[in-house]
This record gives structure tokens, C-alpha cells and sequence, in this order.
């Protein structure tokens, strides 16, 4: 289920930029390139899991394969051609005695066939082996190696390792392709009221619009500028959230959109450090507050720079939204010089 709602989540903002003219068509082939390795490693994973769960049955005597054995003679071999009130009589007579090996005659400590099981049975349920219904590491923590997206360069890329049957801790990371890790920020603002959010509460959900989060210095609203420009260009929204430090709510008098004009699409939010998670923002994304993170519509991040932008930023930009939307990069040129 997990699996089909992030197939969704992925494409429909593909879609939607093909019919909305934003994006060619090919980028409809990234929803492949992205999802198929990410459905192949959850199949295998519950598959995994499935098997994992039979040994509690298997250890309590109920082995599941003479189980399925039964159910293929009875409605596909010969007892499909019985008469329906002696198939009942069968699977009666087959269920009396897989319900006898759950009895409390059998499973005790004092018979020894039952002690033996009952021992087996806490083996696996001490070593996790039995069914598992949350995974946390593969549900939150997956991502996208390549697609709609920039790489990145400074972090060693590889097929994610194989299902394991074992819950593993999910680890927030804004390495590109990854899903943008949760904090709770607080809106700044005018008003009385004190909004707190997610961080994933920033992303539009019901529009195609990136979201560029950066910390309020000089290089990162030069950077916004140049996102919201080249944005336009390519005729998609954009936001820019700044993400102030925690305590710094006295340091902000007018806010960035006196620094962001003429643009207006922006946000001023503060950290909410709590003591289960006392990291601030860019100490938990494991870079400096001269970093960004672009973020797709679907919540995934497309670009991220670590320690600010090398060089000038509309071109950085240009050469994001190209590789993200599959668009060339000559075209939003060609569009600039008609405008």
C-alpha cells in the first residue's frame, strides 16, 4: 500500500507539468526510473517478510506448506469433484487436528514436544524474526539515485542494500532523491498567533511549485532571486521558505520579503527544537547554513548544495530546472531572448 501511494505521489506532479505545458513528455520516464528499483526492493522485502512471519506457525507444528498443500487438493485436485458437505467434513477433520496442536495439553512446559516448541517459538520472537508491519527505514528513508533530479557529487551513489527481514531506524538526509526530513518550524509573522508546522507543510499540495529553503544570509537571497528568475522562465512556481535559527525571533523586524521584492511567494519560519530532537535544521541535513535544498512538488529533494553556490547562480539554476523537468536548457534561453 505504502509502495502504490508513493507510485502516485511520484507521478502525479509529472503529469500534471506534461498537461500544463511546464515539462515535456519524456520526463514521464523518470516515474520508471525512480520507482521500479524502490517496488522491486519492497517486493522483495515482503516477500521476505511473508516467510518470516510462516516459522511462527511452523514452529507451533502448523507447517503452512501441508496448509497450502490442502487447500490445492480440495478445490483443485481431487475433492473438488466431492460434494460440498463432504469438503466441509475434510477440512473439519484437517482443522481438528491443527487445532489441536494449539492446545494447552500439548504446549506446556511439562510435555517435552511442547516445551520444545514453546522455546522455539521465543527464539524467534526475541531475534525479530517473526512478522514485521512497520518499516521505517524503507518507508520514509528510500531514494531516488537518478530521475527528475541532480545528483550529488560529493556523496558516493550505489544500489540501496537488500532487504535484510530486520527494522532499521530511519535516518533523515537531504541527499538529492531523498525525502525531505521533518522539523517542526514556527511561521514568523506579523500576527499574535504562533503557527508551528512541519517542514513538509511548506510543500504546495495542490500545485506544481518547488520550494527553495535557505538560511537568511546575503548569498542565499542573491540565490532565491536567481531561483524565483529562472523559475518564471520556465514557466513554474516557486517558493522560498528562509529558515531562521532557533532564538533568532528578535533579528527579524520586516521579514525577507523586503529582501526577496519584487517576489512575494516566500516564508519566514524559525526552528522548534524539542528534546528528542535538539539538532538544528542544517546540523540534522548535515550541512552549513550557506547551503540550499530545492525540493520537488512530491516532497522529494531535487537539488541541495552543501556550502553555497560556486559561480553564478542563475546559471546553476538554469542547469537545475533543465535536469529536473527534462527540459533543454537552450529553450528557456530562446524564451528569454523573445520576451
Amino acid at each position: 500500500m505504502n509502495t502504490g501511494i508513493q507510485d502516485s505521489h511520484n507521478l502525479a506532479w509529472k503529469i500534471a507539468s506534461v498537461v500544463k505545458g511546464i515539462a515535456p513528455s519524456s520526463i514521464l520516464h523518470t516515474y520508471e526510473t525512480e520507482r521500479r528499483p524502490i517496488a522491486i526492493f519492497n517486493t522483495e522485502l515482503s516477500i521476505q517478510n511473508f516467510k518470516a512471519a510462516m516459522t511462527v506457525p511452523a514452529a507451533l507444528g502448523l507447517d503452512p506448506t501441508v496448509a497450502n498443500s490442502v487447500h490445492q487438493v480440495i478445490n483443485e485436485g481431487v475433492g473438488s469433484i466431492l460434494p460440498s458437505g463432504l469438503q466441509r467434513a475434510i477440512l473439519d477433520g484437517i482443522f481438528t487436528i491443527g487445532r489441536a496442536q494449539l492446545s494447552e495439553s500439548l504446549l506446556n512446559e511439562k510435555n517435552p514436544l511442547g516445551s520444545s516448541r514453546l522455546a522455539n517459538l521465543r527464539r524467534i520472537l526475541e531475534e525479530g524474526k517473526s512478522l514485521q508491519l512497520q518499516f521505517p527505514a524503507e518507508d520514509l528513508g528510500f531514494r531516488y539515485l537518478e530521475g527528475a533530479l541532480i545528483p550529488g557529487t560529493d556523496d558516493a551513489l550505489g544500489a540501496p542494500e537488500g532487504p535484510t527481514g530486520h527494522r532499521r531506524d530511519y535516518v533523515p538526509s537531504v541527499d538529492p532523491g531523498s525525502r525531505l526530513p521533518h522539523m517542526n518550524v514556527r511561521i514568523l509573522s506579523n500576527s499574535s498567533s504562533e503557527v508551528t508546522i512541519s517542514t513538509l507543510d511548506l510543500i504546495s499540495g495542490d500545485k506544481i511549485e518547488f520550494l527553495l529553503i535557505i538560511a537568511p544570509t546575503d548569498s542565499s537571497y542573491h540565490l532565491a532571486h536567481a531561483a524565483f528568475k529562472v523559475a518564471e522562465e520556465f514557466k513554474v512556481s516557486a517558493r522560498v521558505c528562509v529558515l531562521w535559527p532557533a532564538g533568532s525571533v528578535k533579528q527579524v523586524e520586516a521579514g525577507s520579503k523586503a529582501l526577496l521584492t519584487p517576489w512575494e511567494n516566500c516564508i519566514d519560519v524559525v526552528e522548534v527544537k524539542t528534546s528528542s530532537n535538539p539538532s538544528s535544521w542544517w546540523d540534522l541535513c548535515q550541512m552549513t547554513d550557506k547551503g540550499a535544498i530545492l525540493v520537488r512538488p512530491d516532497e522529494h529533494v531535487a537539488w541541495r548544495v552543501k556550502s553555497g553556490v560556486v559561480g553564478d547562480p542563475i546559471t546553476e539554476m538554469r542547469r537545475v530546472f533543465s535536469a529536473t523537468l527534462g527540459v533543454k536548457l537552450h529553450n528557456s534561453r530562446d524564451q528569454e531572448a523573445d520576451r
